[in-house]
């Protein structure tokens, strides 16, 4: 009957031992998901409109062909830049802009689109400055991109740098904002 008992017990003690451990690690599992969860709301892309609609759309798609060079989609890359064309033609105040887009949107190669790019937000920056209605634009920097550092925008302050794609995406740092006035 002892010996019942004992290996009863023994048997008992482990059960709750690895009951435990298997909650403690659920438990812990939720507080991570949490956390990058809140990481997440932290870095969450804010809406961005400009004091023209056309400027908005433009710049929307500006984004796009950001996200297509991250993703190193030189077709994406192409179709954005063409909307974007067209969009500026619609704008009518963006010539500079106008004529590197019509550039990206010839080019086929990631390599020389992600030079362009840099071009295109040189290019962007005096029809961003100044004209935000609401959110906020990120002017971020990356100082091995294009032999010399180039800049892009973002609607999010979190690093993902257009110029490497997966490689180095997270080379760079914010080093403006752009808010209403």
């Amino acid at each position: 009957m002892k010996h019942l008992n004992i290996k009863s017990l023994v048997i008992i003690v482990l059960t709750m031992s690895v009951s435990s451990i298997i909650y403690a690690q659920h438990d812990h599992s939720k507080m991570n998901m949490k956390h990058e969860k809140k990481e997440e709301m932290n870095h969450k892309e804010n809406m961005v409109k400009l004091n023209d609609e056309n400027l908005t759309k433009a710049y929307m798609h500006y984004t796009m062909i950001n996200k297509a060079l991250v993703a190193a989609d030189a077709k994406k890359v192409q179709m954005s830049s063409k909307m974007l064309v067209g969009i500026l033609n619609s704008y009518g105040k963006a010539q500079e802009a106008k004529k590197v887009a019509s550039e990206l949107a010839s080019n086929s190669t990631i390599k020389a689109q992600r030079v362009l790019f840099s071009n295109l937000t040189t290019a962007f920056e005096p029809l961003l400055k100044g004209n935000i209605v609401e959110g906020e634009i990120f002017k971020t920097f990356c100082p091995m991109a294009n032999k010399g550092g180039s800049y892009w925008f973002s609607n999010s302050n979190k690093i993902v740098n257009p110029y490497f794609g997966k490689d180095m995406a997270t080379c760079g740092s914010v080093k403006e904002t752009f808010k209403s006035m």
